[in-house]
């Protein structure tokens, strides 16, 4: 499942202890649910980003995505210089998701090109503080910016964003940056207006209750006498969340938190996305998973090999898939896995693997019908392999390597494995799988992402 989640933010620099100082109790509450989506977002362990912000560079007519090859921002505007993001963009996802929206006639534009370091603003800056702020490895990063256009454009922007999201290998959260009305009390920012208010309550109960429909249908004039800054942000979030409903995800929205201090509505919430099983007890909620799973019990107890049915997402593609099976104390029990695609499509491949995972491994003897209630099964997809130039362009929590030499001697390693915690442990243990010497031979070293699935 490359979409792992959604988040709504807002953005006041305030909400930062190192900009508000004293004044950070007023904003506890957002601060806390921030914190909180921090946790969240450790959890996830996102591999990139898709965050739309507000404030990024806007085209009249045209929804904007950024090709930049990388990003960098800080909050020295608001006397915090020393509070800084920084990350890779991720281009291969930005690119797809301006073909996508170009083949659905969605008018979109570029606002970063190729090769460029853009420098970001707060709208971004303060959801990726929180949001980066307790990530383990580094997270690539796609920017997008809403237009002028009507709601219905925007929300068919997000169908391409979250259709392009699907469709790759990476796990990636999407992030909907944005405040509510600015006009909730006399002296707001941007003035006050009785209807802030109104807007803001009616934003906050359709959110909260999954009510996109009535949320979208606030009209224009209510919106626009709130002063918000958020309002389109959230008709392209509701397209991402139609996309990935489409696709078979089971989506649920959850307020953390919602308050208006300063005369400014701060909104903090979730769209948790996960694979709708149907309501199928005993069941893992990733289909992958579950197709494994259902591949082993049926093997083992009637000997045979079942076809799997179609799962949306990953019906249309190929890829070297790796199956591994572990009893419920950790240990292996078996894994079996292709390098390059043998099959027609990743459902097929899971099915082949699972089978001689729980039972042709020569490293065990096959799985007997009464371990099959112990067995915990997971599935690794491959991304394609990149040839590199040496160790330093690898990290063992991120990139699983293959080894090979000229004679053809060949073996894998999947990342993020416990007790591989460095790179020449990774690459000695790769290299004596294949039979390598790596002090006395020479091989080539490809590394690659694994898309996992539990």
């Amino acid at each position: 499942m490359a979409l792992i989640g959604c988040f709504v933010t807002p953005h006041p620099p305030i909400a930062v202890p190192e900009v508000a100082g004293e004044q950070l109790a007023e904003v506890i509450t957002t601060v806390r649910s921030l914190e909180a989506l921090r946790e969240k977002t450790a959890a996830l362990a996102p591999e990139t980003i898709v965050l739309l912000s507000p404030h990024a560079p806007i085209a009249y007519r045209h929804m904007g995505i950024s090709f930049a090859a990388s990003y960098r921002g800080s909050l020295a505007f608001f006397r915090a210089p020393q509070v800084t993001v920084s990350a890779e963009g991720d281009l291969p996802l930005a690119e797809r998701i301006f073909e996508v929206a170009s083949e659905a006639d969605v008018p979109v534009a570029i606002i970063a090109s190729r090769g460029e370091r853009v420098e970001l603003d707060h709208g971004a800056v303060v959801p990726l503080v929180y949001l980066m702020g307790g990530l383990s490895q580094p997270c690539r990063l796609v920017l997008l910016a809403f237009s002028q256009l009507g709601l219905q454009e925007h929300v068919r922007f997000g169908e391409a964003v979250g259709k392009a999201i699907l469709e790759v290998p990476q796990r990636v959260l999407y992030v909907a940056s944005g405040d509510l009305s600015h006009r909730l009390i006399p002296g707001a920012p941007a003035g006050f207006d009785p209807r802030g208010k109104e807007f803001d309550r009616r934003v906050v109960d359709s959110f909260a209750s999954g009510d996109w429909e009535r949320l979208l249908s606030i009209d224009y004039e209510l919106a626009s006498a709130a002063g918000e800054c958020g309002f389109r942000s959230l008709a392209v979030l509701a397209g991402v969340v139609a996309a990935a409903r489409s696709a078979g995800l089971r989506t649920a929205n959850c307020v953390l938190s919602y308050e208006g201090p300063f005369g400014v509505g701060y909104l903090v919430g979730e769209v948790e996305c996960k694979v709708d099983t149907g309501g199928e007890a005993g069941v893992s909620g990733d289909p992958l998973v579950a197709l494994a799973r259902r591949a082993v019990e049926t093997y083992v107890r009637e000997g045979r090999v079942i076809t799997p049915e179609p799962i949306p997402g990953y019906d249309s593609r190929r890829a070297g898939v790796f199956v591994s099976v572990h009893l419920r104390d950790g240990s292996l029990r078996g894994c079996i896995g292709t390098i390059e695609p043998q099959t027609r499509s990743i459902p097929e491949e899971v099915v082949m693997n699972a089978v001689s995972a729980a039972t042709r491994d020569p490293r065990f003897y096959p799985v007997r019908e009464s371990e099959l209630p112990e067995l915990d099964i997971s599935v690794d997809v491959l991304g394609p392999l990149e040839k590199v130039q040496g160790p330093e362009d690898l990290n063992p929590r991120r990139y699983g390597v293959v080894v090979e030499t000229e004679d053809g001697r060949r073996a894998l390693l999947l990342p993020d494995l416990p007790g591989v915690d460095t790179v020449e442990q990774q690459l000695r243990i790769a290299c004596r799988k294949g039979g390598i010497d790596p002090d006395r031979e020479n091989y080539t070293i490809y590394r690659f992402e694994v898309e996992r699935h539990h």
